[in-house]
């Protein structure tokens, strides 16, 4: 399986817009993370704020399998495993944009905390192929 969306993506921002227009950075506006689409169809997933607190914990990490289509531009999430277990066994059906090194993922809209509308929109930079390791 080859396709364009393979690679390791890093995180440039992860913002959630309500439903009245407001954006939230749910992890900061400095939040880390990654995202991984191997070509054996595999993938996973990890973002978080850049400083916690060790009594406030916050994340998403997650994996599994992927299909990807690049004309229609989505992507599905066969969810395995998930630090939330409700999610396992979920597919998730994504909006995925591959521009040059971009990535940027767009989520359904969902109810938020608030009970309004929200859509997660996550921006990715491809990162560039890492040299071989030398074994001494």
């Amino acid at each position: 399986m080859s396709s364009i969306i393979e690679g390791t993506y890093k995180l440039l921002a992860f913002e959630v817009e309500m439903g009245n227009g407001e954006i939230d950075y749910p992890f900061g506006k400095d939040a880390i993370g990654y995202v991984n689409y191997t070509g054996s169809g595999h993938f996973s997933v990890q973002y978080m704020p850049r400083h916690q607190q060790a009594d406030d914990l916050k994340g998403v990490s997650y994996f599994g399998t992927y299909e990807y289509n690049r004309e229609k531009d989505y992507i599905v999430h066969h969810v395995e495993g998930s630090l939330f277990s409700s999610e396992e066994g979920l597919d998730k059906i994504i909006h995925a944009r591959v521009r040059g090194k971009g990535l940027k993922l767009t989520c359904p809209s969902q109810l938020g905390d608030g009970k309004a509308e929200a859509e997660a929109t996550i921006h990715f930079e491809k990162q560039e192929v890492l040299p071989p390791v030398t074994v001494f």
